[in-house]
């Protein structure tokens, strides 16, 4: 029955509140109603001392009361304060300490509830906010989404366009690239300092490299000096004006040593924004054209063109080296009797043979000429000793006067004339050299009837006018 502490103290303030109505009715009831005491002690202080302990007990009750009402007071609070603000105080002093009493108990309980609700509410509250950013995340994840869609979607489309016209520039590289791997020109493609880039079959087929050498070979390691210091002039002007060049001539070197003539053409490659970056262009090979220009189509020697060139390089040369330069001039005895008794197929036949034992007699140096019919000259180069040609001419002497077979017949009456004239000492120009030459030649085929050769001498010069066997 007293195991309850609420019960208890209620108990002991009930009791309290009742001796305390006691006193206060004893304290009327001793006095009558005259007001004299019952009794023979004094009643003033009686009442005195009863109010004492009256209100004594009146302020136990509340004190009482008090405690039994305090945690009802501070659950209410805490109550009202979280219907309010939906949370609890943080402050301490408005946390409930639970007693070992039932409204301590209960109130403990209502507090632990109310504060695992707040709890709950904050967790909910912050699940609230989450699932916002969540939704606002996902939204905007969305519109990325379609953001990169529609981006998807144009960028597709831009890759078809792309796709089309790589496939088109596919197509029209290809038939580029055939284009020049068949034609006979040599196409070319370099960087500003030279260097090979690209080039069709026909360039690498005539320089003689493999492809894989050939790429980044500048033009001047299969060029002379001469061919190089034009090729860099040529680039130049290119670059500097921005115009194509064209009708060039190059002497270009194979791996194997032997030149080739080309005619070549120089254009500029720019990049996208119209920078120059490098030079592109076409080239022919003219070294058949420049070997029928040079060369006598019957004998494969040098023509009257080639000699007047070669021999002003060749004085120019004997002028700076401060030497003595000779020339042959020489024509064949009783040639016109071949064409006459055996036809002219038969002539020319003996001029090639006549040709090809110059070449052997004489050294490669020398520059060997038909400058028609049966006339030939001969420019020396390299004689040990340049001041005594004869040796050379007893040499060329003794091949051409040979007996020639040819189809069955047997020419033995062919022998050569031989003119020799020397730079600077009988002249120090072309024109006057192959006259002083060509009036020795008349001299020796007057002398003994051919079949020798002679110097020139100015002694020479009166039987020249005066004889009806040169030409006007």
């Amino acid at each position: 029955m007293f195991s309850s502490a609420l019960f208890r103290k209620l108990f002991i303030a009930f009791c309290l509140a009742t001796l305390g109505l006691f006193l206060l009715l004893s304290a009327v009831l001793i006095m009558d109603v005259g007001g004299v005491a019952a009794f023979p002690w004094q009643p003033e202080r009686y009442v005195v001392r009863a109010s004492a302990v009256l209100l004594f007990g009146v302020l136990l009750m509340g004190v009482l009361i008090r405690s039994i009402l305090k945690p009802l007071i501070k659950t209410t609070d805490q109550a009202r304060q979280f219907v309010r603000n939906r949370q609890l105080s943080e402050k301490s002093e408005n946390r409930y300490i639970p007693d070992d009493g039932e409204i301590g108990t209960l109130a403990a309980a209502v507090y632990g509830m109310t504060a695992e609700l707040a709890e709950q509410e904050r967790t909910i509250a912050e699940q609230a906010a989450a699932r916002e950013r969540l939704v606002e995340e996902i939204e905007s994840l969305r519109k990325r989404t379609r953001d990169l869609f529609r981006e998807n979607e144009r960028l597709k489309r831009r890759f078809e366009v792309i796709r089309d016209k790589q496939d088109s520039l596919r197509r029209s590289e290809e038939r580029y690239r055939t284009m020049l791997e068949n034609i006979e020109e040599y196409f070319y493609e370099a960087d500003l300092s030279g260097n090979l880039l690209f080039f069709n079959d026909a360039l690498h087929r005539m320089l003689g490299y493999a492809k894989d050498k050939l790429v980044g070979m500048n033009f001047r390691e299969f060029m002379d000096r001469g061919t190089a210091e034009k090729a860099f002039r040529i680039f130049r002007k290119a670059y500097e004006t921005g115009q194509a060049q064209k009708g060039i001539g190059w002497r270009l070197l194979r791996k194997d040593g032997s030149a080739c003539h080309i005619e070549i053409s120089v254009s500029l490659i720019r990049n996208l924004a119209g920078e120059i970056i490098g030079f592109r262009g076409v080239a022919r090979n003219v070294s058949e054209l420049i070997y029928l220009v040079y060369h006598d189509s019957l004998t494969g020697l040098y023509n009257r063109k080639a000699f007047f060139e070669r021999m002003r390089e060749t004085l120019a040369i004997a002028k700076r080296d401060c030497k003595e330069k000779n020339i042959f001039y020489l024509d064949l005895d009783e040639f016109k009797r071949v064409n006459d008794d055996y036809g002219h197929h038969i002539g020319d036949k003996v001029l090639k043979e006549v040709a090809a034992r110059l070449k052997a007699s004489l050294r490669e140096t020398d520059h060997i000429c038909r400058i028609g019919g049966d006339e030939f000259v001969v420019i020396l180069n390299n004689l040990k000793d340049e001041s005594h040609p004869e040796e050379a001419a007893r040499r060329v002497l003794k091949a051409l006067s040979r007996p020639y077979r040819i189809e069955g017949h047997n020419i033995d009456f062919i022998t050569p004339s031989i003119g020799i004239s020397t730079y600077p000492k009988d002249s120090d120009n072309v024109e006057s050299l192959i006259r002083c030459a060509d009036i020795a030649m008349f001299k020796a085929k007057r002398k003994n009837g051919g079949g020798c050769y002679a110097f020139y001498d100015k002694t020479m010069e009166a039987d020249w006018r005066n004889s009806d066997l040169h030409e006007p």
